[in-house]
């Protein structure tokens, strides 16, 4: 049997900001409009637990999709700091960004690879 891989997609959050997720599913109601059911990868710091639920069955893993990108800011010196998406060293305010981003931060210098994982978009 195979493994189902979800498609991408690009996300649009409140306040304008697009990230990438998986979609997962989608459906049509009854007046023609789509809904779709997304996953998306958020840093631990954007989510809370909620009292009550369960959480013991949830699978940890380390990231393995080579496309997946995250930018640290660096206030102290004014710059980005370029991780692979799961890298233990990304802390503080971290934003998630796809390939097309990764590579365009970097050709700019705006963000310099992190030497820990040594990403290379």
């Amino acid at each position: 049997m195979t493994e189902y891989l979800a498609p991408r997609v690009t996300v649009t959050l409140p306040g304008g900001r697009v990230i990438e997720g998986h979609l997962l599913a989608r459906r049509r109601d009854s007046d023609g409009r789509w809904w779709y059911e997304v996953s998306i990868d958020v840093p631990s710091t954007a989510a809370r637990p909620i009292d009550g639920e369960d959480y013991s069955e949830v699978p940890t893993r380390q990231a393995t999709d080579a496309a997946g990108w995250i930018l640290q800011a660096l206030p102290a010196a004014k710059q980005l700091l370029l991780h692979r998406a799961g890298c233990w060293t990304a802390a503080g305010r971290l934003t998630p960004a796809d390939t097309t981003q990764a590579k365009t931060f970097v050709k700019h210098g705006w963000a310099t690879a992190c030497d820990v994982c040594e990403p290379a978009p």
